[in-house]
């Protein structure tokens, strides 16, 4: 199963919530870094650069987060079944996790260089974990309803308990 496929097995109307949020969240991430440059210049926040930043960054995330949340109506067993998960899903779902981890980290040691800081950090982080973790969670859930679906799985090895026996 490859991500192509995971990717044409979603409806479309949630492929284009996921696109669309995840080029509101690097557009408010590209507005969010111009901010923190100039933030980092003259000590100052420039409000017309900070609120849409924030805006797209957390909107797009959770414009990514839910529908991926959505896609699989059972349960996602995320460490018993992680060899059969698709390598994609895998990937993004630890990176997701350390982009969190990251943003933790840089926050706390930018507060402790300047209060302000971490204000000016906390949704560019948050805006790409949230878009990540949409995007395992879509992947992560796809990859079970295909499985669940296919004969032979879940104990059922010839797929002899077939619909409607």
């Amino acid at each position: 199963m490859t991500l192509g496929s995971l990717w044409q097995l979603l409806a479309l109307k949630t492929r284009w919530w996921m696109a669309g949020g995840t080029v509101c969240v690097l557009a408010g991430s590209g507005l969010g870094l111009l901010q923190f440059s100039t933030f980092l210049g003259d000590g100052r926040s420039d409000p017309l650069l900070l609120l849409p930043s924030l805006v797209l960054s957390l909107g797009g995330g959770y414009a990514v987060l839910f529908p991926g949340i959505s896609v699989s109506r059972q349960g996602v067993r995320l460490y018993r079944d992680w060899r059969h998960h698709p390598p994609a899903a895998k990937v993004l779902w630890v990176l997701s996790l350390a982009v969190a981890l990251g943003g933790l980290v840089a926050c706390i040691l930018s507060g402790l260089a300047n209060p302000l800081l971490p204000g000016q950090l906390v949704w560019l982080f948050t805006g790409i974990y949230l878009v990540l973790a949409g995007w395992s969670s879509a992947l992560l859930g796809q990859a079970a309803v295909v499985r669940a679906n296919a004969p032979g799985v879940a104990g059922d090895p010839a797929g002899a308990t077939a619909p409607g026996r």
